[in-house]
């Protein structure tokens, strides 16, 4: 898919759809660059990359604050001239009522699920990754649903302002991932019909390919079963 020795970042690189996502462009021959927050998250990273981890770049950065992703940017093209594929997968379950939400959980659940991925969208093909959640509102789900409904907005508004450009912006719509915190979260669930997240990553990894050039502006259901 030609996907080998191109210049991938990828913002949340460490948790758990992320750490997918660079073991998957990592086999590919991508050079990867992972992008993360929070420190906590290496453990895992490295358990699942395995031998894999050593090959990916790691940058510390706090991705919703100004300036930090023009930052992450300007380091990596120093060290690799470029950035050819740029993966948003930062992001995270936020729920409450409209009424018992205050603004400062409103505010922090858009910098962390919408302002991250338009920090992150000014370079290379880029694919975010958005939620089934965002196409419809649940009750005491709307500071997610209204996240990812953003993500989608701005996937869509860049594939028409970056076309000229040939950037691809697309995004995929995971419903729930098969992650350790969603097992233990949601115990009595049927864990058989929940997403993997290399099963994510391989979507992401195809629309990072010259195959999918045509695409661009699409938001990719991956729902795993029924």
């Amino acid at each position: 898919m030609a996907i080998e020795k191109r210049v991938v970042v990828v913002t949340g690189g460490t948790g758990y759809l992320g750490s997918a996502v660079c073991g998957a462009f990592a086999r590919a021959g991508a050079a990867v660059v992972a992008v993360y927050m929070l420190d906590r998250e290496l453990p895992y990273f490295r358990r699942k990359l395995g031998r894999r981890a050593r090959e990916v770049s790691l940058i510390k950065a706090n991705v919703t604050g100004p300036g930090e992703m023009d930052r992450v940017a300007r380091d990596v093209v120093r060290r690799s001239r470029r950035i050819d594929v740029l993966v948003n997968t930062i992001g995270g379950y936020m729920s409450g009522s409209v009424e018992a939400t205050t603004d400062e959980e409103f505010d922090r659940a858009i910098a962390l699920n919408l302002k991250s991925t338009l920090l992150a969208t000014k370079r290379g093909k880029i694919v975010n990754v958005s939620s089934e959640a965002s196409l419809l509102g649940e009750a005491e789900s709307f500071l997610y649903s209204a996240g990812k409904s953003g993500v989608n907005r701005l996937t869509e508004s860049l594939a028409r302002e970056l076309n000229t450009a040939n950037i691809q912006v697309n995004c995929v719509m995971p419903r729930i991932l098969d992650t350790p915190a969603n097992r233990k979260a949601m115990s009595d669930s049927d864990f058989s019909s929940w997403v993997k997240t290399d099963q994510v990553a391989r979507v992401i990894l195809w629309l990072c390919s010259e195959d999918a050039d045509p695409i661009t502006g699409s938001a990719i259901p991956v729902y795993g079963g029924p």
